[in-house]
């Protein structure tokens, strides 16, 4: 049986309610005997040697990678500049996935993948500024809040559930923002030391991340994912040089920061796309926090930036926030509840 096939039967077991029955376990849905040794085994293999999961490790390592490329860059670099020659390389990346599956390039809801890439575009541009002019950490932390902004916006335009432990960890999350931030108007003079517009553009960024999620959830119905990703790269390659006059030419070494944002953010998405594929957002939402680790720990080996106790403080609310809210939105899409009624996206 293959690895695939071990990973289904394992999660599905996992999902399914067992009878005790003499000191073992009966899963009435196919009459399987599991012992409480093996039951153990299976869960330890869905938590941590899965292949969703290992997929979603290695992107998210990959995806901090790029963020350390991009600060990098970005000292001298402007950001469209950046952004160009991640989009050229995007475009050359997917156009071979796509070449691979035998699709067409441009798809069929072309204007909904128009829309998708120039919400992409912009997403990318806010990111990438965002990490520039702000700690890694601090911009890491902020643009970690995009799971609560999906929620919300699934709520009001798709009519999805949300259960009150998905209001708690929206609250909390928002609660960690501010900590991060700590603006002047509710803390005085504070001493966070954040460039203002930077805080701005990277929450701009979590607006218009969350609207690309939800784009990307609506043409998977019909679209190979290499075609919704080659979009975003397109819009880039076409805006990026007109959106800045001080492109400078780079030096080797930049110009090798330049190729490692491409190189490890492309990855990064490809391993995260299959992870995804492969588990349940609640089942990898703990790996996805690791994003934030991964910062920090490069900002103080790499570039000097040692995170002050209120970084931690709401990157821990913020953690708990994404943990619960992907618990939570799991167990209600296990019990499969009807979605509330609301406004149609």
């Amino acid at each position: 049986m293959g690895e695939k096939n071990v990973n289904k039967r394992v999660l599905f077991l996992l999902d399914t309610p067992l009878i005790s029955v003499q000191g073992r376990f009966v899963c009435p849905a196919e009459n399987v005997l599991v012992s409480r040794k093996n039951r153990a085994y299976m869960f330890c293999m869905s938590c941590f040697l899965s292949s969703g999961m290992r997929s979603m490790l290695l992107g998210t390592f990959l995806f901090s990678i790029g963020s350390l490329c991009i600060k990098l860059a970005g000292v001298r670099l402007p950001t469209s500049e950046i952004l160009f020659v991640r989009g050229v390389i995007g475009i050359g990346f997917c156009w071979m996935v796509v070449r691979r599956a035998g699709v067409g390039m441009l798809g069929a809801r072309r204007f909904l993948l128009a829309t998708r890439g120039v919400v992409g575009f912009l997403a990318l541009f806010a990111e990438f500024y965002a990490i520039v002019h702000l700690p890694l950490a601090d911009a890491i932390v902020i643009l970690f809040t995009h799971p609560v902004a999906v929620a919300l916006l699934a709520w009001i335009f798709l009519g999805e559930r949300l259960g009150l432990m998905s209001l708690f960890a929206m609250a909390g999350s928002m609660l960690g923002v501010i900590v991060v931030c700590r603006p002047d108007f509710l803390f005085g003079m504070s001493e966070a030391n954040l460039d203002t517009v930077g805080v701005w553009v990277a929450l701009a960024g979590v607006g218009l991340i969350s609207l690309a999620i939800l784009t990307v959830r609506s043409l998977a119905k019909t679209e190979h994912p290499a075609v919704v990703m080659v979009y975003p790269p397109l819009i880039i390659t076409m805006v990026s040089p007109f959106l800045s006059h001080d492109w400078v030419f780079p030096t080797g070494l930049e110009f090798i920061m330049m190729l490692g944002v491409a190189f490890f953010m492309n990855a990064g998405q490809y391993f995260m796309t299959k992870g995804y594929a492969l588990e349940s957002a609640a089942r990898i939402s703990a790996v996805t926090c690791l994003e934030i680790v991964f910062a920090a720990f490069w900002g103080a080996s790499f570039l000097g930036e040692i995170p002050d106790v209120w970084t931690f403080v709401g990157g821990f609310l913020i953690v708990m926030g994404t943990l619960i809210l992907g618990h939570d939105q799991g167990s209600v899409s296990s019990r499969s509840l009807p979605p509330v009624k609301g406004h149609s996206g």
